[in-house]
């Protein structure tokens, strides 16, 4: 497998995913424009790095970004060439990772969308299920315990150059502004490997639920489950509230409701036997509300790098 990751082939294909993503630049200011100037030099380089066991990723620049009600958001990037590492381990083991998510799985996956989600909503509402738990994972992303998140990944892979790479991109470092400090559980929302570990990490919880024969919709970490009766809705409750907590995990807000009062998921609105869609409005750019300083222009923070 690892040799598949470092083919130029392979690469080439990882840098134009990374291009078609538009990201900025981490914390050695190399744009997107910069690095693909001298593409083939910095993928043989980047090549010859992770064979001869010599890379090493960046920290991560920690940015805030605006969210839609207003609030921050942090954003951890990963320089330019090592979102290409990590798009090249990727289109290795995202096959194999696919074939272990579940149906209920419907985000960050190639052929599903928010759209079908709201769409499977529909038609278990159309089958009689009409008692809904709504809940959130409480901060999923800067929450997912590694030793965990590495076993369920030895479980799938057993390519020691490939654990290498990604346990050192799981235990990653991050430029804040302040200081450089490494991470000792969560996942970076801004790495390119990031969606397919938390789909990984969840699906312990996707099978748990679907093993009891409740009708699980998860996007991410926002999940719905459809039950018929509101004593099953609160079963379905409790056996969440277990299962998260073997991962380490907790709900924020939980509740359960039905479609007569009415709900919002996914942007859309449910109530009795409508649904209420948005009309699709252009992406909005996100506001950077903080950007750190670069990083290596401090000598003794680039000397600590």
């Amino acid at each position: 497998m690892f040799d598949e990751v470092l083919s130029m082939g392979n690469l080439y294909q990882a840098w134009q995913r990374v291009k078609e993503s538009h990201g900025g630049a981490g914390v050695d200011e190399v744009t997107l424009k910069a690095f693909e100037a001298n593409l083939d030099a910095n993928l043989l380089k980047l090549q010859s790095d992770m064979a001869n066991h010599t890379y090493r990723p960046l920290p991560l620049l920690r940015l805030l970004v605006e969210k839609p009600n207003g609030e921050a958001r942090p954003l951890s990037i990963p320089a330019v060439r090592d979102r290409v590492a990590q798009a090249a381990v990727l289109n290795t083991i995202e096959p194999i990772f696919n074939k272990e998510f579940e149906t209920c799985s419907f985000a960050y996956r190639k052929g599903h969308s928010y759209r079908e989600a709201i769409l499977q909503v529909k038609k278990y509402r159309d089958e009689g299920y009409r008692f809904i738990v709504d809940a959130d994972i409480d901060a999923f992303f800067d929450n997912i315990d590694h030793d965990l998140l590495l076993t369920k990944i030895k479980n799938l892979i057993q390519d020691k150059d490939l654990l290498w790479l990604i346990g050192m991109w799981v235990k990653a470092e991050v430029w804040d502004g302040k200081r450089v400090y490494r991470m000792t559980k969560g996942i970076p929302q801004g790495s390119v490997i990031s969606p397919i570990l938390a789909n990984l990490f969840l699906d312990e919880f996707d099978e748990a639920l679907l093993k009891k024969g409740y009708k699980l919709v998860r996007y991410a970490d926002d999940f719905v489950i459809l039950c018929k009766t509101e004593p099953e809705a609160e079963r379905a409750l409790e056996l969440t509230d277990k299962v998260l907590a073997d991962l380490k995990l907790i709900l924020d807000e939980k509740q359960i409701i039905d479609f007569h009062h009415g709900f919002k998921y996914l942007g859309a609105i449910f109530l009795n036997d409508s649904i209420f869609v948005p009309f699709d409005r252009p992406k909005r750019k996100r506001k950077v509300l903080y950007c750190p300083p670069p990083l290596f222009k401090k000598s003794k923070l680039k000397e600590k790098i």
